[in-house]
């Protein structure tokens, strides 16, 4: 009796001890089965993303060196689900509960997202590949043009903020510091500008764009080329008068015969209100005389001297009273030139007047470009905005959710 009671506790216990090996093996199979399952949904996710991120735009990456996919937070969560639904939807294991997605911030007209991949684009030297136009052309003038299009305008990236180049503060600047180096930067928003677009004078072998002077709208912000064009040249015209009336003020020989001359023109005391009537028109003379050199493809000196001065007092004197023309009214293909021509060129003025624009204000300009020629260029449904430089999702997978951010 008392062997079978121990036979019968031995089974008993031989039984339990095999129920929790079972249990434990079960278990130990089940979180390798979730384990599995679970590496499997982080490897699979990250690699729908870059999926996903491998739909840029070709000709947007070939003409401006972006990337960025075309869509919206419902068309990436059917891309997403479409793949989860191909690889778990035949797997009786694997509860699969759907993608969700944020495209919130990743936009390309976020100035942080533009700036990051201007920066990779300039690092990683990049140049712009012409773009062919693929649309019907409508258009058959090949001078100036200007966008008047209601709905393009308020579409563009820079729609609601306006600001422009204080050439107050910046001929302050340039008189400060004596140098253009204080004013100019290779900043790799700068040097993207200047490889990516053109101006006036240079087209940069970019093909077709649809407006021809890009530069001066980024500093304008006029979307007329002519508008444009006459709004850059009035701003150094401006600039070059600040700085030529800062020389004549500091030259004793030209400051000294413009009130010689006064003194013969108004004797007395208003003699040196006359004084600075001359000096200030001489300026301004010679200013025009600058912008015609500049637009002939001539350099013009930042800081002038006697050897890059080009009007003389009789020019200025003649203008004034009427006996002569010399000097005046200065077209682009007539100046007088200066001994020394040497100094900076239009691109280099524009460089000067670009770093004194706001950033913000660049930045968005440099957007509505971009987004007005692929436009034209390609597609006219085009807005950088449905563009985006990476995203962020999640997917529920046996009730486990896994996210993932994924960029360029």
């Amino acid at each position: 009796m008392g062997l079978r009671n121990k036979r019968g506790s031995f089974t008993i216990f031989a039984v339990l001890i095999f129920s929790s090996v079972l249990i434990m093996v079960g278990a130990v199979l089940w979180a390798s089965g979730q384990y599995a399952v679970s590496s499997a949904g982080e490897d699979l996710g990250r690699l729908w993303g870059r999926s996903i991120l491998a739909e840029y735009d070709r000709n947007l990456k070939e003409r401006y060196g972006l990337f960025g996919f075309y869509g919206n937070e419902v068309l990436v969560e059917e891309k997403l689900n479409f793949y989860a639904d191909g690889t778990f939807g035949t797997k009786d294991y694997i509860d699969y509960d759907g993608a969700s997605c944020s495209l919130e911030g990743w936009s390309l007209t976020n100035p942080e997202i533009f700036k990051k991949q201007v920066g990779e684009t300039i690092l990683s030297g990049t140049v712009p590949r012409p773009v062919t136009k693929t649309t019907p052309e409508t258009e058959t003038a090949s001078g100036p043009r200007k966008i008047t299009t209601r709905w393009i305008i308020q579409g563009l990236p820079s729609k609601g903020q306006s600001g422009g180049v204080s050439v107050v503060s910046l001929i302050e600047k340039l008189k400060e510091n004596k140098t253009i180096t204080a004013v100019i930067d290779n900043t790799a928003m700068n040097t993207y500008i200047f490889r990516f677009f053109r101006d006036r004078l240079n087209g940069r072998e970019l093909g077709e764009t649809y407006l021809y002077n890009e530069i001066e709208y980024i500093l304008t912000g006029v979307p007329d080329d002519e508008k444009s064009q006459k709004s850059v040249e009035n701003t150094l015209v401006i600039l070059r008068n600040g700085l030529n009336l800062a020389y004549l003020y500091t030259s004793e020989s030209k400051s000294g015969a413009a009130l010689s001359a006064a003194e013969i023109i108004t004797p007395g005391p208003t003699a040196l209100v006359t004084q600075a009537l001359i000096l200030e028109t001489w300026a301004y003379m010679e200013a025009r005389n600058d912008l015609a050199i500049l637009c002939s493809g001539q350099s013009v000196a930042v800081f002038k001297d006697d050897l890059n001065w080009a009007l003389s007092l009789e020019n200025v004197l003649a203008s004034i009273f009427g006996e002569g023309d010399e000097g005046s009214n200065v077209s682009e293909d007539r100046y007088i030139a200066p001994p020394d021509m040497s100094g900076a060129e239009y691109e280099d003025y524009l460089r000067i007047l670009l770093n004194a624009l706001p950033e913000n204000i660049k930045i968005l300009r440099v957007m509505d470009l971009i987004q007005i020629n692929m436009k034209y260029l390609c597609y006219d449904w085009f807005l950088l905005g449905d563009y985006y430089g990476g995203l962020e999702f999640s997917l529920e997978v046996n009730g486990k959710k896994h996210e993932f951010k994924e960029e360029y």
